[in-house]
């Protein structure tokens, strides 16, 4: 009798330790979820794989988060760059003065040169804080030991219901730690920034944000 009382006590951490990766995966991030969905009992996982995660600038989150500071500055240098195209394609129009031209052209020409020289200097000013924090990242990733786990690498795609009642999926990408207790890091595999981010870091690993130069207005 009293085996057979062990044995049920014993039996809901028998069942427990026999829980896959993929299961204690998926009841770390239906917690997560339940948090942030905005319609949760659409929730209905899909698919989730799970995988070794191995150090590297996305498993930890102090790389990564210099990874979301060089692209977000990235992002403010080409948003000036444009800006002082378009600048200098207006003051193009109205330019350069001349014998024929009008005094409202040359008034155009020169403002137009003056808000393109402030704009390339903006952009030289996000360039250079690109190129430090590049630099940053490259010297901070020489001390990465790829060999090194460091938890899961899961990626979990659900359906669910957008706030408006439309069904749609969610395809989700987290590191977590090696006992499925803690998310260390999450992002949405679907959000421009997910490719976006990995387009920078290549660009600053390979250098080439070293021969960006900017054009010069006189």
């Amino acid at each position: 009798m009293k085996n057979k009382i062990y044995l049920l006590l014993l039996l809901p951490l028998l069942m427990v330790g026999c829980k896959s990766n993929e299961e204690k995966a998926e009841e770390l991030i239906k917690t997560e979820l339940s948090k942030t969905l905005y319609d949760f009992e659409s929730y209905s996982p899909v698919e989730t794989t799970v995988k070794e995660a191995k150090h590297s600038v996305y498993t930890d989150t102090n790389y990564y988060k210099m990874t979301v500071k060089v692209n977000a500055t990235f992002d403010l240098f080409t948003k000036s760059v444009v800006e002082a195209a378009d600048l200098v394609e207006k003051m193009s129009i109205y330019g350069p003065p001349s014998y024929y031209s009008s005094s409202y052209s040359d008034y155009q020409y020169y403002k137009y040169k003056k808000e393109g020289k402030e704009k390339i200097k903006e952009a030289q000013k996000y360039l250079d804080l690109v190129k430090e924090y590049s630099k940053n990242l490259k010297d901070s990733l020489k001390a990465i030991d790829t060999t090194k786990i460091v938890g899961w690498e899961v990626t979990h795609r659900f359906r669910c219901k957008t706030k408006g009642g439309l069904p749609t999926f969610g395809n989700f990408r987290y590191v977590i730690d090696k006992d499925f207790k803690k998310i260390i890091l999450e992002e949405d595999m679907d959000d421009e920034s997910y490719e976006k981010i990995r387009e920078t870091v290549k660009f600053v690993i390979n250098g080439d944000i070293d021969t960006v130069n900017l054009m010069k207005l006189d």
